[in-house]
């Protein structure tokens, strides 16, 4: 049988983490470690918030390329309909040629 092995948040197996959770008990103290916890949860929101702002921030610019593309597209359609209604197509030669 072979032994698996859970791996965890950056492959930490579960006895690295708790050693590592020992270690943290210990260099911080039971009263220090609710106030870290508090410090990690801000840090994590304002990196969530940071990366949504960032998003937001692509989402806008891409819309207004897409909407200048779709306006230039436009313009182009319109001024090619002009050009066209100014100057017909020549007719093709006649193919009675015998």
């Amino acid at each position: 049988m072979k032994h698996m092995r859970i791996a965890l948040l950056f492959d930490i197996s579960g006895g690295e983490l708790i050693l590592i959770l020992l270690f943290v008990l210990l260099f911080f103290g039971a009263k220090g470690i609710p106030d870290m916890a508090r410090g990690m949860g801000r840090f994590m929101r304002q990196v969530r918030d940071a990366s949504n702002e960032v998003q937001r921030e692509i989402n806008r610019g891409a819309n207004e390329v897409r909407q200048a593309a779709t306006e230039h597209q436009r313009q182009f359609n319109e001024t090619r309909r002009e050009l066209e209604q100014e100057s017909p197509a020549p007719k093709p030669p006649d193919s009675d040629m015998s």
